[in-house]
């Protein structure tokens, strides 16, 4: 009698335990891996909102360390993080292993040493060519890079093309996000009906820009005394006292709005008038699509994806990164148009709809498995359509 063949598993090595962009992605492709034969199992830091959420959707998660890979104070943390990684995926043993992000390939790469398990490792930050060996991107059998722009960075390190791939992220929204009550997060915060809001949702890193969104907001400010600013994120506390800190010298306090971790979060974007996304890097920009997906005009910097996902004067503005001057213009210039703002809101939504569907998303991920394992993965019923 045949024994019953095992449901490959696919095995996803992530170390950062708030959510943000990449965490609600990877929370997408635990829920839908099933779909398609293939059982998802998450390796991450014990401790926050990620590993709460996959234990509250009864999803196999296991717990590990994963220290800072180049600081020299960290180095014999990170000898004990990979000896426990080894140990796991040598009892785990799937069929891949999907590292999340650039900054947990080296540990993941000498954990799986002598092991023979394929490796997939996307890169969801700008990255430049020399750190392409220095994260060991180089010995992973796949590279899955969320933009073209990141795909040429990595190309042009030298990595056979043939083993770089493109995968944009996908969004479907819940049912019911489009129906949220806008006025509800504006109660909720004591933020006038009529007041124009501006809204950020992102992890609490330098990288994101946050300082330069405020500085943009305190010339914003002098001609549009009753806008408003949400940030919904957490992340590094020493950055986030840094803006707060901000806000108290640049005299902002009535005009920003904390909201930490929310989950959903549709109806802070469904509160707002605009989305800024003020990063000084960013690899894709998820919560554009989400916001574009809502209909919400949005205004971006011309950084890493985020020009593949932004079309300029169409479904919103680009400005430089860094440049608090044109992000401010470029914030004035929408809320004093209505029809402007309609308009980019509209075809916004149109491209979130036709550009970054989840079912392609899931396609291009099981078809990158399939190219580097055997796993046959089945299509989903939304895909056979």
């Amino acid at each position: 009698m045949m024994e019953p063949r095992k449901t490959p598993t696919v095995v996803f090595i992530h170390g950062v335990a708030a959510i943000g962009g990449a965490e609600r992605e990877l929370l997408l492709y635990v829920e839908r891996l099933p779909q398609h034969g293939l059982t998802p199992i998450v390796i991450c830091p014990p401790d926050g909102a990620l590993s709460a959420e996959l234990r509250m959707r009864r999803a196999p998660v296991h717990a590990a360390e994963f220290p800072p890979w180049r600081k020299w104070t960290t180095m014999f943390r990170r000898r004990r993080a990979v000896r426990q990684l080894a140990m796991m995926l040598e009892r785990l043993n799937p069929d891949v292993v999907h590292v999340n992000d650039i900054w947990w390939v080296p540990q993941t790469m000498l954990a799986v040493n002598g092991m023979n398990l394929p490796v997939i490792a996307h890169v969801r930050q700008e990255i430049e060519p020399p750190k392409v060996s220095r994260y060991r991107l180089n010995h992973a059998g796949l590279v899955l890079a969320v933009s073209r722009q990141i795909e040429e960075s990595i190309k042009a390190s030298g990595i056979d093309a043939a083993r770089v791939r493109t995968l944009y992220s996908g969004l479907d929204l819940p049912p019911g996000a489009l129906a949220c009550d806008r006025q509800a997060v504006r109660r909720q915060l004591s933020i006038p009906p009529d007041a124009l809001l501006l809204g950020t949702v992102a992890n609490l890193f330098e990288r994101k820009g946050y300082d330069v969104m405020l500085a943009a907001l305190a010339r914003v400010v002098k001609t549009e005394p009753s806008v408003q600013y949400v940030i919904v994120g957490t992340g590094d506390p020493a950055y986030e006292r840094a803006l707060r800190s901000q806000v108290q010298a640049l005299e902002l306090s009535r005009h920003v709005q904390f909201a930490g971790f929310q989950d959903p979060v549709y109806p802070y974007i469904a509160a707002m008038d605009l989305y800024v996304q003020p990063s000084r890097m960013e690899g894709f920009g998820i919560a554009v699509i989400e916001a574009m997906a809502m209909g919400k005009a949005v205004i971006g910097t011309a950084t890493g994806g985020l020009p593949e996902v932004i079309v300029h004067e169409e479904t919103g503005l680009l400005v430089p990164p860094d440049d608090p001057g044109a992000l401010a213009e470029a914030v004035r210039v929408l809320l004093k148009n209505l029809e402007k703002r309609e308009r980019f809101a509209r075809a916004g939504q149109d491209r979130a709809k036709t550009h970054f569907t989840i079912d392609a998303m899931m396609q291009g991920l099981t078809s990158a498995y399939a190219a580097i394992a055997p796993v046959a993965p089945i299509a989903a019923e939304g895909d056979r359509a």
